[in-house]
């Protein structure tokens, strides 16, 4: 259905879209990367991409990231509780 990855400073890459994965908006999804992010990508035979991060866009809106976001200082969410977020 879709892939995630994981983003490395040293590399280029693109993705469907991205998931902000450190800050005050850990969990919102954004069209181009930044330094602390993963991609997503889609297979557009299954799930069409943008339909997707509309998806994610109204679950960030609605908080459902917040109980998997971590870190006292940093806040954080890794891929593994961007998964269970989106699969609850």
């Amino acid at each position: 259905m879709f892939i995630i990855k994981s983003h490395n400073n040293s590399q280029t890459w693109s993705a469907d879209f991205y998931i902000q994965s450190k800050g005050e908006n850990a969990g919102k999804p954004m069209w181009d990367p930044s330094a602390n992010c993963f991609g997503i990508i889609t297979d557009p035979e299954i799930l069409l991409p943008k339909y997707f991060y509309y998806l994610v866009l109204a679950a960030y809106n609605r908080g459902a990231f917040k109980p998997f976001i971590k870190g006292s200082v940093i806040p954080y969410i890794t891929i593994e509780d961007f998964c269970q977020a989106i699969s609850n």
